[in-house]
């Protein structure tokens, strides 16, 4: 046995090397998270202590899953995904460890022990290999399985679940935005230096005397990679090939030396810290302040995150998941706002600001790249929301919108301010679509439009809505019970959709460029802004409408007003029981004034007729709504047929009683 002080310096020697090839791999690691967040060096590093203190007690590197749960809650991308970057990480050590005893097999070093583990890392290596080309080739039958077997728990661990399936194909997919150079020369820098330390922990080894002759570089990596060293702890391993007690006193305080710094370092005062962070910022190629994070998944609502990860898995409108990644992987969701379409409305931030962004595909992206064409055509003319970024497509639309914390939208406007004020902001937003979009493109109606209108937005609505199995019972019969009061029901009020009767009625409405979709939640008001004309914008236009008169842009308003369409949304569950309808009616008497005021202006702006025909066309929407939700959101669908069935009951009622020529009014309330 050598001098203490000759063991002790190449035991702290090799002890520093292992440590160094620990920092390496530390920045290796951070290689992958990366991608998608700013990684916290703090936490990985003691998260890596702790899973190599874990596995020096226990077997089967169980150490990882600790290093994983740790460094995740700490990640905003989660445990799933750092579970998936150290799944990455061993998956590279495997290919390396079997390419090092490749190389001592070959260069005659080792004996039998080198020969067993490399056969051993080759068929390891193999079949990792194998298994990557399988889940290429079989991927869609993977994710399939992946969805089926979470879907066994429940929906809290289910989520958990498919979060970690998703970060580990992103985790690999994701692999060509790594600086690869950088990432070969990190693993290469971390496995020198181990090798170095092995090849000292020998020395040191031989130097108290643990080992009966040569004991170096290929031993110490046999001692920790080897066959046998698999399924033991490093505690085991430190007793493996009949070493000394002093020597395996020496491999275990060079286990727990660099364990010990690496818990102690995240303790030291600030200025080091910093100086060791940027001594290593070189190596680790951080630009600060402009790295642009991708989201692993943009949702924030755990709902929406379940509710776009069970498509995915699912393999459900593939085109749209691609997309969908595509657009949204530089934000981070934090609200959905999406209503009554097939366009999504998202809050958003990227981090330096706050903004709206809404998004389609297929049909309706094309819908909503002639929503953006009309934004950016009458943003001269009308207060519009303000357009900051838009992307189209072969398939697709998005643009975003302004975001202003004083900006709230109409309905909660009018239930936190004096009817008057919100009367003043309704009768402003009607003088300006009158004044600066209605009159200046108005034209002379076109008969065959209102027949196409009649037949597309009328007649084929009605059909779906007859030939609808959760509506068949309903429509058939003559009266229907809404919350306990008796209505006619729709097909005993045909009289309403009489073709002569409505071309007639609408052969003279106006005709002009309208915003096609005015509804309360489409007019958003500025709690900043006193005066009634400059406290208002509007968003969302609507095309298509074939009869593009201003009336249907108050027939909208009426939706709202009028049906209480606002409220519905908001009415979470109905019942149907033979033919009652029963669903809790909250509506306001704040918009019970704004009807009956609205409903004033309008009979002085357009006349009776005018009203007349403008609860017609409030009575098309309500049927052009209703396939929508039929398809979107079939347990609630017959509470908007009741919506659609009391609409009907009134026009009926106001024809009959001659309503028109007074003030219009419903006792509905």
């Amino acid at each position: 046995m050598q001098p203490f002080g000759t063991i002790l310096l190449l035991l702290l020697a090799s002890a520093a090397l292992v440590l160094l090839g620990h920092v390496f791999r530390l920045l290796r690691w951070e290689q992958f998270i990366r991608i998608y967040e700013y990684p916290q060096r703090r936490s990985l590093l003691r998260a890596m202590a702790g899973g190599y203190a874990v596995n020096f007690l226990l077997p089967f590197h169980v150490g990882d899953f600790l290093r994983a749960a740790l460094a995740g809650r700490k990640m905003k991308t989660g445990t799933g995904f750092a579970f998936a970057t150290v799944i990455m990480d061993r998956f590279l050590d495997v290919w390396v460890v079997a390419l090092l005893f490749g190389g001592f097999r070959l260069a005659g070093l080792g004996g039998a022990a080198v020969l067993g583990a490399a056969r051993y890392y080759l068929v390891f290596a193999l079949l990792l290999a194998a298994a990557l080309v399988l889940v290429v080739l079989l991927r869609d039958l993977l994710k399939r399985c992946c969805l089926a077997v979470c879907s066994i728990f429940n929906d809290t661990i289910k989520l958990d679940g498919l979060v970690f399936c998703w970060s580990l194909i992103n985790t690999f997919k994701d692999l060509r935005r790594v600086n690869l150079w950088r990432l070969l020369l990190n693993t290469v820098l971390m496995w020198g230096a181990y090798l170095a330390s092995y090849a000292v922990l020998g020395q040191a080894i031989i130097a108290c005397g643990g080992a009966g002759g040569s004991f170096g570089l290929v031993e110490v990596f046999n001692m920790l990679f080897g066959v046998k060293s698999v399924d033991v702890t490093s505690l085991g391993v430190a007793g493996s090939l009949g070493l000394s007690d002093a020597a395996r006193g020496l491999v275990i305080a060079w286990f727990l030396l660099p364990l010990a710094v690496m818990f102690a370092a995240p303790l030291l005062p600030e200025h080091l810290r910093a100086a060791l962070n940027g001594a290593a910022e070189p190596i680790a190629n951080r630009e600060a302040g402009q790295e642009n994070y991708l989201n692993l998944l943009p949702q924030v609502d755990p709902r929406d995150r379940g509710a776009f990860l069970n498509q995915y898995f699912s393999l459900q409108n593939k085109a749209y998941v691609a997309k969908f990644i595509e657009i949204n992987q530089n934000i981070t969701i934090l609200q959905d706002y999406s209503a009554g379409s097939n366009a999504t409305t998202m809050l958003c931030t990227d981090g330096a600001a706050t903004f709206y962004r809404k998004y389609a595909f297929g049909a309706d992206g094309a819908k909503l790249a002639e929503q953006l064409a009309w934004l950016r055509r009458n943003a001269a003319r009308l207060p519009l929301c303000e357009i900051l970024r838009e992307g189209t497509g072969e398939g697709y639309c998005w643009y975003d919108m302004t975001y202003s914390g004083s900006a709230v939208g109409l309905f909660r406007y009018i239930h936190s301010n004096p009817p008057g004020k919100s009367a003043a902001i309704l009768r402003s937003v009607l003088r300006a679509l009158d004044e600066q979009l209605y009159r200046p493109t108005a034209r002379p109606a076109d008969p065959e439009k209102i027949e196409e209108y009649l037949n597309k937005k009328m007649d084929a609505n009605l059909e779906k809505i007859r030939d609808a199995r959760i509506l068949k019972e309903l429509w058939n019969y003559d009266r229907i019970w809404i919350n306990g009061r008796s209505y006619r029901n729709l097909k005993e009020l045909d009289r309403l959709f009489d073709h002569n009767a409505l071309r007639t009625l609408f052969a003279a409405d106006p005709v002009a460029d309208i915003h096609g979709d005015l509804t309360v939640e489409n007019i958003i008001c500025r709690t900043d802004v006193e005066n009634p004309d400059k406290a208002w914008y509007i968003i969302d236009p609507n095309t298509g409408n074939l009869h593009d008169s201003p009336y249907l842009d108050y027939g909208k308003l009426l939706q709202s007003l009028h049906g209480g369409y606002e409220f519905m949304m908001m009415t979470p569950r109905c019942t149907v029981q033979e033919n009652h309808i029963d669903f809790q009616l909250t509506r306001s008497a704040a918009y019970d004034t704004l009807f009956e005021a609205v409903c004033d202006d309008l009979r002085a702006r357009c006349g009776a007729a005018g009203l007349h025909s403008i609860l017609a066309h409030e009575l098309i929407h309500w049927l052009r709504l209703m396939p929508y939700k039929l398809n979107k959101d079939k347990k609630r669908a017959p509470m908007f047929y009741a919506g659609l069935v009391m609409v009907a009951n009134d026009l009926n009622t106001w024809e009959n009683e001659g309503k028109f020529d007074e003030k219009a009014r419903t006792d509905r309330r």
